[in-house]
């Protein structure tokens, strides 16, 4: 039975059971607390703890999945085993408070032994140590004989998704493989032999992250997961799930590519099924949305990389490049039945090749440190790898520690993995302290807020409705104290009980406005949150005295909060067009809105094309244009994820969220300002796209009045220009072309001619070379040279004298100086280096020098001591010839 065999029966049968078929979710769950999807249950996560209620109480699925980190993590065994992956489909059933453990034992047993075939005298099953009801009906409903009916404690049969959630006992299948894969006695004997291929959990309780059983769930739920993969091994009678039809073409790609035999050798064996593992995983995460980086998802991401580019250059140490030829198997292989790797092929295959490169250049020079070590090492007869190696690599280097643990062990080493893990506990100590040493722009300790907070309560916000409110100053906050009060010129932070003053976040810049009392005037200057549920006005006494107890008038800046407004709402339109435009993968990482302006970044590899920004820029006008309804939903985060709205991983949502949706293509959960009508945004303008880091891409773009001030100043920009080249505006571009080529050939030919003068100047200067102990020393100042006509008189000087040593230098038209040294092939064998000439010279006009053995250049800001520098180079010079000569 081949895999989409496998997947049709199995979604046939509950679907004839009245099971609705979901499509599997996303890798990256639409749940902030959730880093990865681990089982198939994740989406379900709301209705297993009674937070949104189905359309239906049963639902089954084919699942995606990714296990890579915490508890379940099976990174360091893929390979080594014949069963585990860090990617695989999950095929799953569930019951939402509907069906329990009877229907979901009986009807286990009828799909594995009469939908696929299975010999019921060769299946066993585990329960949890205390679950006498599951041991009970495995007898009484699928007919099982009590011998083969193993209990297991909680290591075993007790699930959870590895940290705070749904969780409950669970009962699992085996299936004998017979006696030429172990010894017989049950999975308690050897797991090898009798593979799990289901598991049956009955969901009835909540923990939190420390294991702790919270209580039980509103509803008794089922959840069962079963691997394609195992149960194709078993179904195609092969060996291990790696020759299974879904990854064996992976691993004869895998070792076509690196020219390694399958089956030859245990350990090479390991590095090819490695590849071909994390090829599936890599590809998956990346049609995604995950891009390589250094934190979070994307960090995943890169460890399987880059475990996947070392194991390839064991296999095979020239190979030039492993992922176009992986990532295109698992397309050919996979998109029939996940249309998403075919969707996203081209960032897969660009993407992957980037960080290959990339990866493969710290490979070297990683490498080349960690071979010294292991050598120092095993030269002293330790045993372990040093843990500040280890670190090290991991820390400026990028390697993973597991890699760095695979290449030791490669030469029977260990690590000390309690000290390493001191290095890092130490990084991370660093990096608390500096946080907590932090204060607010004013300088205001947190305590301070919590002292006002204590006084105040929590701030009610009103802005979503009023731009203005009658409150009371609860408090006025310096760094030093809580003042009873403040007079014209102070600067302090004041807490209203209630204020129209949105405080900065999501993005949102916070508002500005006046606060008035009876007796003096504040003027907001900011407005943020520092602590939770607390809103803080930074102002400046502009007028009279205010004091704390006051009643008072709290106002915005209307006219900047609208600004603000609608670049909110368009940042929504933005993040919807461009994930249609670019890819699913340009998920918003980050924005900051301001009057009239805003930036937005999102994971990309490569520069937005011209056309796509056009596209972009189009399609946001045509959806303002079309005034599609603007609607906000306060409800439950569950609820909000149930009715697919997209929260931003990292950012921290309390129990109730705020829903904005935007026609039938955007729903966002935010907690910000948005206009009331899509028309109000105005106008949408790209100011620029460009790069901030690797794989990360900002847009900066403006709306409304502001766009059509850019636009009208840019029109009035062009209309000069084609009045100055006496053309017509669609004709500036092609003039202007015309005339930079003609400039830079211009500059070319000058540059040219300013080397063929300076280089008619060598023979003169040779003449007057100073001589020492038969090598000649040239050292000049020459007037209005630029740096590389400076390099190539220097090296002509260099030729002609044959043994010397040439120092010059000129003047630069900014008033700096540049200098350079270059030292003849003998003298440079013998010790001389240009650097350690040229050092006192720069040194003196306030540089330093760098460059190769023979030749070495400098900078210096200080031009009026060019000559000074060029004399003291000279002496150097000397001083090293007469060492030579000496």
């Amino acid at each position: 039975m081949r895999s989409d065999e496998i997947r049709r029966t199995f979604l046939d049968f509950w679907s004839d059971r009245d099971h609705r078929v979901w499509p599997s979710s996303s890798l990256i769950p639409n749940d902030p607390t959730v880093f990865l999807t681990v089982a198939g249950m994740v989406q379900f996560k709301p209705f297993f703890l009674g937070e949104a209620a189905p359309e239906l109480p049963r639902a089954t699925s084919v699942q995606k999945v990714v296990r890579i980190r915490g508890k379940l993590d099976d990174i360091d065994i893929v390979g080594r085993t014949t069963r585990h992956l860090t990617f695989f489909e999950m095929l799953g059933n569930f019951s939402f408070g509907d069906y329990f453990k009877a229907d979901a034992i009986r009807w286990a047993w009828e799909l594995s032994t009469s939908g696929f075939g299975f010999d019921p005298d060769r299946i066993w099953v585990s329960v949890y140590t205390d679950d006498d009801e599951a041991a009970e009906l495995w007898t009484s409903e699928a007919g099982v004989p009590g011998e083969r009916v193993v209990r297991r404690g909680r290591a075993d049969n007790f699930w959870t998704m590895g940290g705070a959630g749904p969780c409950g006992p669970c009962s699992e299948l085996f299936y004998d493989r017979g006696p030429d894969h172990g010894s017989p006695g049950g999975p308690e004997v050897d797991e090898s032999r009798y593979l799990e291929f289901w598991n049956l959990v009955f969901m009835q309780y909540e923990q939190d992250d420390d294991g702790n059983i919270l209580g039980e769930l509103p509803r008794r739920n089922v959840d069962t997961g079963l691997g394609l993969e195992r149960l194709a091994m078993l179904l195609q009678d092969v060996p291990n799930v790696y020759e299974t039809d879904v990854i064996r073409p992976l691993l004869e790609r895998a070792s076509e590519v690196t020219g390694v035999a399958y089956g030859q050798d245990d350990e090479r064996d390991v590095s090819l099924r490695v590849i071909a593992d994390h090829a599936r995983s890599t590809s998956f995460l990346i049609a995604d949305g995950v891009l390589p980086s250094n934190e979070g998802r994307g960090y995943v991401l890169r460890r399987l990389l880059r475990r996947m580019v070392h194991h390839s250059r064991l296999l095979s140490p020239a190979q030039p490049e492993i992922m176009p030829a992986m990532t295109d198997i698992v397309r050919s292989t996979l998109a029939p039945a996940w249309p998403e790797l075919e969707q996203q092929a081209e960032l897969i295959r660009r993407s992957t090749a980037a960080e290959e490169e990339g990866f493969t250049r710290t490979l070297r020079s990683g490498l080349a440190m960690l071979d010294e070590a292991i050598g120092q090492a095993k030269a002293v007869g330790d045993g372990a790898l040093p843990a500040k190696t280890a670190f090290t690599l991991h820390d400026t280097y990028g390697f993973p520690v597991d890699l760095t643990l695979e290449i030791a062990a490669d030469h029977g080493l260990d690590l000390d993995r309690d000290a390493f893990a001191a290095f890092m506990e130490g990084q991370r100590a660093r990096a608390r302290a500096a946080a907590k040493g932090m204060t607010g722009e004013a300088g205001v300790p947190v305590e301070r807020y919590r002292e006002a907070a204590d006084r105040t309560g929590a701030t009610t916000f009103l802005g979503y409705a009023d731009s203005e409110a009658d409150s009371r100053i609860g408090a006025l906050v310096t760094a030093a104290e809580l003042r009873e009060s403040a007079e014209e010129g102070d600067e302090v932070e004041v807490v209203l009980p209630r204020t129209p003053f949105y405080a900065e976040g999501g993005g949102q810049l916070g508002d500005h406005g006046l606060i008035t009392t009876d007796t003096g005037r504040l003027e907001v200057v900011d407005t943020v949150s520092p602590v939770e549920g607390m809103i803080v006005h930074r102002a400046r006494v502009a007028a009279g005295e205010v004091r704390a107890g006051q009643d008072a008038h709290a106002a915005i800046d209307t006219a900047r909060r609208a600004s603000i407004t609608r670049g909110h709402t368009a940042t929504h339109l933005l993040h919807a067009t461009l994930r249609e435009v670019v890819g699913e993968h340009a998920a918003q990482a980050g924005s900051a809105i301001d009057a009239g302006r805003f930036r937005f970044d999102f994971p990309h590899f490569s520069a937005v094309r011209t056309d796509q920004l056009a596209e972009l820029e189009q399609r946001v006008n045509d959806r303002i244009a079309a005034d599609p309804g603007i609607a906000t939903v306060e409800t439950t985060q569950a609820q909000a994820r149930a009715m697919g709205a997209t929260a931003l991983f990292g950012e921290k949502y309390g129990e109730h969220v705020r829903v904005v949706r935007i026609g039938d293509f955007s729903a966002e959960l935010c907690g910000g300002t948005h206009v009331g009508r899509t028309t109000e945004v105005g106008l949408f303008t790209i100011l620029s796209e460009g790069s901030i880091a690797a794989n990360l891409r900002r847009i900066e773009a403006v709306t409304g009045p502001e766009a059509l001030g850019y636009l009208s100043r840019e029109r009035l920009v062009a209309e000069q220009v084609a009045r100055l080249l006496k053309v017509g505006t669609d004709e500036v571009v092609e003039r202007v072309t015309g005339l930079v080529e003609r400039l830079r050939a211009a500059e070319k030919d000058l540059a040219r001619a300013r080397q063929a003068s300076l280089l008619a100047s060598a023979p003169a200067l040779v003449e007057g070379a100073e001589r020492v102990d038969g090598a000649g020393i040239v050292a000049a100042t020459v007037p209005g040279a630029d740096r590389d006509s400076l390099k190539a008189l220097a090296l002509d000087l260099r030729n002609r004298l044959g043994r010397g040593i040439v120092v010059l230098g000129s003047p630069a038209e900014d008033g700096k100086a540049q200098l350079i040294a270059a030292v003849s092939a003998d003298l440079a064998k013998a010790g001389v280096q240009a650097a350690e000439v040229l050092r006192p010279g720069a040194q003196m006009v306030g540089g330093g020098a760098g460059g190769r053995g023979d030749v070495a250049q400098a900078g210096g800001r200080d031009g009026g001591k060019l000559d000074e520098a060029v004399a003291i180079s000279k002496a150097a010079a000397r001083e090293r010839l007469a060492g030579v000569s000496g």
